[in-house]
């Protein structure tokens, strides 16, 4: 006679196995006891049972991302089976499964929360037998956070740029971004008021469906810094010798640590003002942050920078200011190079200095304007390969929403077959260590 178990204690993960809590059967006799057995591997996974819910990636956890306590599974199996165990990498004793007579089927919380981080196996055996009758591995590994970002680099935009952000978004419903946006917009007298309120809405709009995050970036545009009350300068210009008398393509070093205490301080009063609260995530214009600047930056409040830039992407500015400055400021960033704390003595990592009291996040994929595809899937493929992430990884990109002029409906078409290749690793799917965040959610991790 074959006897089925009302319940099972499902412990702690590698407990022992409390003995099936039924009693006699009709004629008296004690009920079945099946010790577990730790089985041999299996030559190969048994096809009768089917067995669902083994995840490819479980993460660690860090101060933003809690780490995986326990995943389940489920086995069908042939029709007699009622005893199932799991078996964690080389432990003693298994994790049982329970049984539900209703689907002929086992359901068990797999715990993972005290694995190191690794691969790990996983078998699955019938009670008592010496061979499993399926085996997994799954990597227990940090996250790989994902930072897109956008760079405002113009007062206003064209509205099939705004359209193209929902379509993202649709599309790729974990996305987040980060929207830098420029001061410009509220100084410049070619954008109406009733424009402002448009664009004001359509960001407040982004932050509040999406979860999107409404930073800062600044071109020194004269009139914004003529707004603020500081005198536009027009040189070092990183395009132009003869200097730029909009001020736009001016260095952001030309002007003192005071005077962007100046600067950052109006650009608060504006965001303000126009309800977006105070911004805390920052890039400066053509990546030109220098020491001073991030000390201002720390004055007025900003907890993180991402200027950090991957110039050697930027090849066709070769022989301009711009591709000079950023090959010298940041020589030692590349296609992995991850969040770090500047110090007075140096601006990129390994300063011996004070912290300056920001975090460093590095756009170590630059922008959608200077890469293609394939580049851009490579520097994720050099941040992770597959295996388990020894710590917090992050790759960060993002794109310059552009006037009629210069936009680009190719640059959202290589945006989307980034992103549908980064969301088939998402740690929310068991797939991958792949979470999108905003800018400033690094500061909880590094």
């Amino acid at each position: 006679m074959r006897f089925r178990s009302s319940s099972y204690l499902l412990l702690t993960a590698l407990s022992l196995l409390v003995a099936p809590a039924c009693g006699p059967d009709e004629g008296g006799e004690p009920p079945l006891v099946i010790d577990p057995v730790r089985p041999n591997p299996p030559a190969g996974n048994d096809p009768a049972f089917t067995v669902t819910g083994i995840p490819r990636y479980v993460l660690a956890g860090d101060g933003l991302t809690n780490p995986t306590k326990a995943f389940a599974i489920q086995v069908a199996a042939p029709k007699d089976v009622v005893f199932i165990d799991a078996w964690i990498d080389g432990a003693a004793e298994p994790v049982p499964l329970v049984f539900n007579a209703d689907d002929n089927a086992s359901q068990g919380e797999i715990p993972t929360l005290e694995l190191p981080v690794g691969t790990h196996g996983l078998m699955l055996s019938v009670r008592g037998s010496k061979e499993a009758f399926f085996r997994a591995e799954f990597v227990k590994g940090h996250a790989l956070y994902m930072v897109i970002s956008t760079d405002w680099d113009f007062s206003d935009v064209d509205d099939r740029v705004l359209d193209h952000h929902t379509e993202l978004h649709t599309a790729h419903p974990e996305l987040k971004i980060t929207h830098l946006l420029g001061p410009y917009t509220f100084t410049d007298p070619a954008v109406s008021q009733q424009r402002r309120d448009f664009l004001v809405s359509w960001a407040q709009g982004m932050r509040d469906t999406y979860g999107d995050e409404l930073g800062l970036h600044i071109h020194p545009y004269c009139n914004f810094v003529e707004a603020a009350g500081v005198a536009c300068k027009t040189s070092p210009s990183v395009a132009d010798p003869a200097g730029d008398p909009t001020g736009y393509t001016v260095r952001l070093g030309a002007y003192s640590r005071e005077e962007w205490k100046t600067l950052f301080g109006k650009a608060n009063e504006i965001w303000n003002q126009v309800g977006f609260g105070n911004p805390t995530s920052f890039r400066a214009g053509a990546w030109t942050l220098e020491t001073h600047v991030a000390q201002a930056l720390v004055d007025t409040g900003f907890l993180v920078d991402s200027s950090a830039n991957n110039w050697k992407l930027m090849d066709e500015w070769f022989g301009y200011d711009i591709y000079e400055f950023n090959k010298t400021q940041w020589a030692t960033i590349g296609d992995t190079s991850q969040p770090y704390r500047p110090t007075e003595d140096s601006i990129v990592a390994g300063g011996k200095g004070p912290a300056l009291g920001l975090l460093e996040v590095p756009d170590n994929g630059c922008m959608v304007d200077y890469w293609a595809v394939e580049e851009i899937k490579n520097i994720f493929d050099a941040n992770w390969s597959g295996g388990a992430l020894s710590a917090p990884t992050q790759v960060s990109t993002g794109f310059h929403p552009a006037t009629t002029e210069y936009y680009s409906p190719a640059e959202f078409e290589r945006l989307d077959e980034l992103f549908t290749y980064t969301d088939q690793f998402l740690a929310s799917k068991f797939e991958g260590p792949v979470i999108y965040i905003n800018m400033t959610d690094a500061t909880k991790i590094w």
